[in-house]
């Protein structure tokens, strides 16, 4: 899949230094109306791809590589 995963919402440590290194972008608290977009490149493009589980997935996998564990907060 080209791009990176796009996250929305308050995010935690792990996917702010994520982000810093370019494996996610952040996208803000609020989702947008309509159809989310879940994936992004360098120049900002914006689509949706992939199942919402493969996301969540991808999304934990990165994330974990930076100390986060699944279920470990009480956010």
């Amino acid at each position: 899949m080209p791009g990176v995963p796009l996250l929305f919402g308050l995010p935690v440590d792990e996917a702010k230094r994520a982000a810093d290194d370019g494996r996610l972008f952040l996208g803000g608290c609020f989702l947008p109306d309509g159809e989310v977009s879940n994936r992004e490149c360098e120049q900002r493009h914006r689509w949706r791809d992939g199942t919402d589980e493969d996301q969540r997935a991808e999304i934990l996998q990165i994330l974990a590589a930076y100390g986060y564990e699944d279920g470990a907060r009480d956010h």
